[in-house]
Order: C-alpha cells, then sequence, then structure tokens
C-alpha cells in the first residue's frame, strides 16, 4: 500500500519538524519545504495528496501560494495550519479552495483527521 504523500510548508523549521515526525508515525509520507516558491516548484514537479499551509512568510505568503496553485491548475487538498486567528483570512482562504483551517497550536488528531477525509474525498 503506497502512503499518502504531503506537503508541509512553513518557514518555521521546528514547527516542520514537527509535523513531519507526527505525520511519519501516522503513516504518511512528508516532504518539507520553507517558503512558498520552494513549494509551487515541489508541487509543478511531483505529486502530492495534500498540503498544509502557513499562512505568514516571508516572500509568499499562504494565500499567495494557494492563488498561484489554482492559476496553475493545481488542485490538491489544502489545509491551513497558522497561528492566524482572523476570521476574514479564514474566509479568504477558503474561497481559493483550502479545505480547512487548523490554528496553532495545533490539534493533531483534528489534523489527521482532516487529511483522512480530504484525501478520501479526492480518491
Amino acid at each position: 500500500m503506497t502512503k499518502n504523500k504531503i506537503l508541509i510548508v512553513d518557514d518555521e523549521p521546528n514547527v516542520c519538524q514537527f509535523l513531519a515526525e507526527y505525520l511519519d508515525y501516522k503513516g504518511f509520507e512528508t516532504v518539507i519545504c520553507y517558503s512558498g516558491i520552494d513549494a509551487l516548484k515541489y508541487l509543478q514537479t511531483e505529486p502530492f495528496d495534500a498540503v498544509l499551509l502557513d499562512l505568514i512568510m516571508p516572500e509568499m505568503n499562504g494565500i499567495e501560494v494557494l492563488e498561484q496553485m489554482r492559476q496553475m491548475n493545481i488542485f490538491v487538498p489544502v489545509i491551513i495550519v497558522t497561528g492566524v486567528r482572523d476570521k476574514k483570512v479564514a474566509e479568504d482562504a477558503m474561497s481559493l479552495g483550502a479545505v480547512d483551517f487548523i490554528p496553532k497550536p495545533i490539534d493533531l488528531d483534528r489534523l489527521e483527521q482532516s487529511l483522512i477525509v480530504n484525501i478520501k474525498n479526492l480518491q
């Protein structure tokens, strides 16, 4: 059985490492990148089953990454994982196609369930 492949996009290495270790333990395959620009490069060259995307990053924020993904016809489930707790920002992300909005500190059970549900809906 192949593992579902998750792209983790966050400019904080400790957050990426924490998520990768947890998701690897739960049976997912993970790839980490620390910028939106790198995320877009990965998404153009490798298939992913879902993306965990931070909003506040230098150079290109998560909303801009999501907009670029849609312009590039990349429709992978995107779960926003962020410290931002602004309802308007959450609505903007959802209107661009994000499938969930999970605030930091991250509820790992909720994250895992969101991944399972949204990957299953894609298949």
